[in-house]
């Protein structure tokens, strides 16, 4: 089996995580790389489509498995933890990087912090151990350059706000 690269990316709600995901996708998939996600919706609950593989779940199957011609979807009332989602979706599609949203940076694989404006006062939310980079939106990075450049050196790393310079910066290091 294949290992992949693991990338956390952790920030405040609304700071650009998704956007950023989004984007390493289109690049990773040009240079024939590929990607997975995982993502932690904790404070959320499933949304049930009301389909025949969601019904099996409602009346009390563990897991619940619908095969499309495209796409396979895989549905499991058991607590996962992010370790074996990872390994799970390691055996299944051994993609070259996972992109792990939304857990906070609790596990000690890299990270990217996704910058907001209200980072400072939030920055006991996370764990920035391993953390390898900085990641600003464009729109935000002219207008807050001056307190990204005292966090960059502050937390020893680099801030970047254009997608290929992230996806440069992971495969480089």
């Amino acid at each position: 089996m294949k290992k992949s690269r693991i990338v956390q990316i952790v920030g405040l709600s609304n700071s650009g995580k998704t956007t950023l995901i989004l984007d390493m996708i289109k690049i990773f998939a040009k240079q024939n790389l590929s990607v997975a996600t995982i993502k932690s919706a904790r404070n959320h609950t499933s949304v049930s489509s009301g389909k025949d593989s969601d019904i099996f779940l409602t009346q009390g199957a563990m897991s619940s498995t619908i095969s499309f011609s495209n796409v396979t979807q895989i549905t499991t009332t058991k607590k996962t933890t992010l370790t074996e989602l990872i390994g799970d979706i390691q055996s299944l599609s051994e993609p070259d990087i996972i992109f792990v949203e939304g857990f906070k940076g609790e596990e000690g694989y890299d990270k990217i912090l996704v910058w907001s404006e209200k980072f400072k006062e939030n920055i006991d939310l996370f764990n920035l151990t391993n953390l390898k980079l900085v990641y600003c939106q464009k729109d935000r990075y002219n207008t807050y350059s001056v307190a990204l450049k005292k966090l960059e050196k502050s937390l020893s790393t680099v801030v970047l706000s254009d997608p290929f310079d992230a996806y440069s910066h992971i495969i480089n290091n």
